[in-house]
């Protein structure tokens, strides 16, 4: 019973630190170290795959498994009063626990009587945290100076290790900090053969817990922390025991309680005990999964509708070796239920938070039996999910303002969809509430070469990721959504490609005229004369290129606007027909047609066959 006693501590401690790391990535405060555990570069915080051997000091912990303590998004580490004050507090509370701790097991292997744990804990807070702060100190130095010059870091670390056994001195020998602290490296040197074996069956024991990592939510976090637990709890005891034996310590000498501090455990109190066991796992669980947070989440929610647009491997994007970004356009029952306060006026919060409820497309994991065989398939379907989000304002590059997660926070809540792979997400808002942007994405990719922002704070333009492109999805929701909106964010993407001079320059042109650029056509077209391209085109400047192209537009209905664009951003969108000439074999002489609603727009072009290099282009209108 002692030992669950003490399982009930270390789950207890654990979940106390999820709690505190989900309200940090909420609020906007980090606890230290357990908010870098595990930050992957997009900043998702997901269980990882893999294994990871190590040896439990103290008290397990899953920060010894290089598990992060939540399945959120881990935000950009926001130091500040805030943080300091709650990580003291919480470097506290867990010296108290941790005295707690080591003192049952001290009970246990010098076969004292029982006393409460809070008697230890009380006994030995002073030096246990005397001993937290040692750690930390020296724990940052080691950090600092091992980025500076990596081999100081290991002389530190292996130092550090020296000294180790302190807290367990303090305990064993009902020694203050400083004298264990001086005993500490010599015991180390002694008793390390004794030691050896021990930290090897560790290793291997923390090896295999660590495979449950890769679990699926919610038992990658569940099974770890109790396994772990368990483990943990024997092996420090054991280590403990050996101390115990190689130091000649009597437990008579040792004993310091008074006959008033004996209890004896009653039958009622040992339930109550086992029974926490699963309280504090499915708690959690729940705080893990960020679904706690919806206690914040009160009030009317605004429900807008929305499209979606993605890149991938066009055929201008191939040909502008990758310089050059368009979209796939889609149209669907999209939406997004928020709830924002009023933007429109000057003064602005600094952060927005919430919980909000999208219905996207997602990838998932279909399983059935067919025989005696699983089958798995991969179907997107319409879902909804929930998404947490704290935006921090930022400042465009006209002055304007915007909120975006990209240093704040934003996940997807744990539901009952399982997603083909983990996903992450993003959100941008614009400084008047009006636009709301959310790219969905895996979350073995980095966010940060893609996520682009207008230069006046409005639109998101994403950028064309060289890995996978279409594994990036971006939801655009608006309640007033116009068609020359969607003008001004094609031509903001549109100011992010190079349009340098490279063969079947042809495609950009059409690039640009199906997204009514004028702006881009004018370029283009003025980049070709420079190369040496005969070109000939109306001589319009860029507000008659961007009118005459919008006007071809005029009161197309949202699904065909949607369908044109999308002839941009997709491979073999545009027909291209070659006409006979002369000389065929060296010259060739095609005709691009560029649909509207009206009508097309036909792009005479000749190229060379040999080097196909452009050669004359001709836009008839």
């Amino acid at each position: 019973m002692a030992y669950i006693r003490l399982i009930v501590l270390v789950l207890f401690v654990e979940v106390m630190i999820t709690m505190a790391v989900s309200f940090g990535i909420y609020f906007g405060f980090s606890i230290y170290p357990y908010t870098l555990t595990t930050l992957t570069p997009s900043g998702a915080a997901v269980q990882s795959a893999g294994f990871n051997a190590t040896i439990p000091l103290y008290m397990p912990s899953l920060a010894d498994l290089k598990m992060p303590y939540t399945y959120l998004r881990l935000a950009t580490p926001a130091w500040g009063g805030a943080a300091f004050l709650i990580s003291a507090v919480l470097m506290g509370l867990q010296s108290f626990i941790r005295g707690m701790y080591l003192g049952g097991l001290k009970e246990r292997v010098l076969n004292q009587e029982k006393v409460p744990l809070l008697v230890y804990g009380r006994r030995y807070f002073g030096d246990m945290i005397a001993w937290t702060i040692f750690q930390f100190v020296t724990g940052a130095a080691m950090i600092f100076l091992a980025a500076s010059f990596i081999p100081i870091g290991i002389i530190l670390m292996i130092i550090l290790m020296c000294y180790s056994l302190t807290p367990y001195l303090i305990v064993l020998e009902n020694i203050s900090f400083s004298n264990a602290l001086a005993k500490a490296t010599g015991t180390f040197r002694r008793n390390f053969g004794a030691m050896l074996p021990l930290a090897l069956l560790a290793m291997m024991c923390t090896l295999i817990v660590s495979l449950f990592r890769s679990l699926t939510s919610p038992w990658g976090y569940a099974v770890p922390l109790l396994a772990y637990a368990c483990i943990g709890t024997l092996l420090i005891g054991k280590l403990m025991r050996i101390l115990a034996e190689k130091l000649n310590i009597n437990p008579e000498q040792q004993s310091t309680m008074q006959p008033t501090d004996e209890i004896r455990t009653r039958g009622l109190v040992n339930v109550m005990v086992v029974l926490l066991i699963p309280v504090l796992l499915f708690t959690g669980i729940f705080t893990a999964s960020g679904k706690h947070l919806r206690m914040f989440d009160f009030g009317n929610k605004k429900k807008i509708e929305g499209i979606s647009y993605l890149t991938s491997f066009s055929d201008v994007y191939y040909a502008s070796k990758t310089r050059y970004t368009a979209y796939l356009w889609q149209s669907d029952e999209y939406s997004l239920a928020i709830k924002l306060p009023d933007l429109t006026g000057d003064r602005k919060p600094d952060e927005l938070r919430g919980i909000a409820e999208i219905t996207w497309r997602m990838d998932e994991n279909n399983r059935r039996i067919q025989g005696s065989s699983l089958q798995t398939a991969e179907n997107s379907n319409i879902h909804k999910s929930q998404l947490m989000y704290r935006l921090v304002k930022e400042t465009a590059k006209d002055g304007h303002v915007y909120y975006s997660s990209l240093r704040g926070s934003s996940s997807i809540l744990p539901g009952d969809v399982e997603p083909h792979e983990p996903l992450s997400v993003q959100i941008m808002v614009s400084g008047d509430g009006s636009q709301i942007f959310v790219i969905q994405y895996p979350t073995r990719f980095d966010i940060s070469p893609v996520f682009r922002v207008s230069d006046d704070g409005k639109y998101v333009i994403t950028g064309t990721s060289p890995v996978n492109p279409m594994d990036f999805h971006t939801y655009w929701f608006t309640a007033d959504q116009r068609i020359d909106h969607m003008f001004n964010l094609l031509v903001a993407k549109n100011q992010w490609n190079d349009i340098a001079m490279f063969n079947r320059a042809y495609l950009a042109l059409a690039s640009a005229m199906q997204e009514g650029d004028g702006r881009t056509v004018v370029k283009v077209l003025e980049t070709m004369r420079k190369s040496g391209v005969d070109v000939k085109a109306p001589d319009w400047d860029i507000p008659t290129w961007t009118d005459q192209l919008h006007r071809r537009y005029h009161d197309v209905s949202l699904p065909n606007f949607l369908e044109l664009l999308s002839k941009a951003g997709i491979q073999e969108g545009y027909e291209v027909t070659e006409i006979s000439n002369n000389n065929e074999d060296k010259v060739g002489v095609y005709r691009l047609e560029v649909p509207f609603p009206d009508g097309v727009i036909p792009i005479m072009y000749k190229e060379s066959k040999v080097d196909g290099k452009l050669l004359s282009i001709n836009i008839e209108d």
